[in-house]
């Protein structure tokens, strides 16, 4: 299949990730905060904000920064689904793919779909970079609170057909992880490599990037729609830890999204599962199958 993705996108997205690596290994040298040098369009703060007040969620969801213009809020506007629209961004570099932006927060008494809200559907760099920067960082969200980035075209959860089939790799953030991990890095280059199709062959088998936040433990899961090509699933398993620059002492854990579905695994591989499981309980007990 023909990428369609520009070159002039994907020079942009390689020169990023270079970015954000270097960034990484200084983080390791002086565990000082970095600032990374992006493009930040403006002007989209009222929209988000509007969607975050029709469904109650400004006062504990993802911190946005306050409106240019002071303009007052309407809420009799209809909950729709927030596409960014705005003709004061210059669209020039369009992505491969649309992508579509969630936030899922934990709340007792309400089921999955009521939790759930998508913020924003964008298909350009420059979309991407408005919607990110009026968001709060990865080391920020609250606990038991989730951001979600999957094509448009795919739900983020493991019912939908696209995910079924699948399962993620799964980057941990306990204590030992964070001496050698920078969590709001690598959930940029995580979005980053995602959207700008640096899984190169394998991208169609991409489906989505989570983070989530959790008081026992942080963590990143890369979502894909197969599980039972190893080859191909550890060939994406490896471009994730080079993308991300996952240090050699840290795991990453491939999980199965449904429990029912049929794998075939050597020895080896289960037995590796069956220490990795003992050693560390993944949420909602996915079967860890493969560990790089």
């Amino acid at each position: 299949m023909t990428n369609l993705i520009t070159e002039s996108t994907s020079n942009i997205v390689n020169e990023l990730l270079d970015d954000i690596k270097e960034n990484i290994i200084q983080i390791s040298d002086n565990s000082e905060q970095i600032q990374l040098n992006t493009v930040k369009p403006t002007n989209i703060t009222n929209l988000l904000e509007k969607k975050l007040l029709i469904h109650g969620e400004r006062k504990d969801g993802p911190h946005l920064s306050a409106s240019s213009n002071g303009s007052t809020l309407e809420s009799s506007e209809s909950p729709m689904p927030l596409i960014l629209m705005n003709k004061q961004i210059e669209l020039i570099h369009p992505l491969e793919h649309q992508w579509s932006f969630w936030y899922l927060k934990n709340q007792q008494g309400k089921d999955w779909q009521e939790n759930l809200m998508k913020l924003a559907t964008f298909g350009y760099v420059e979309e991407f970079w408005a919607l990110f920067n009026h968001l709060r960082v990865a080391s920020r969200l609250p606990p038991s609170c989730d951001y979600m980035l999957f094509k448009s075209s795919i739900l983020p959860c493991w019912e939908d057909p696209r995910n079924s089939s699948g399962g993620r790799w799964v980057l941990y953030f306990s204590k030992p992880e964070q001496v050698y991990l920078n969590l709001d890095v690598c959930w940029l280059a995580s979005m980053l490599a995602l959207i700008g199709g640096q899984y190169a062959q394998d991208t169609n088998y991409v489906n989505g990037v989570v983070l989530s936040a959790r008081k026992s433990c942080d963590r990143i899961a890369l979502w894909t729609s197969v599980h039972h090509d190893q080859q191909l699933i550890f060939r994406i398993g490896r471009r994730m830890r080079e993308l991300i620059n996952i240090p050699r002492q840290i795991h990453i854990l491939f999980e199965l999204h449904n429990q029912e579905t049929s794998t075939t695994t050597t020895t080896t591989t289960t037995t590796t599962a069956t220490m990795m499981n003992k050693k560390k309980s993944t949420a909602g007990g996915n079967k860890v199958i493969y560990q790089l």
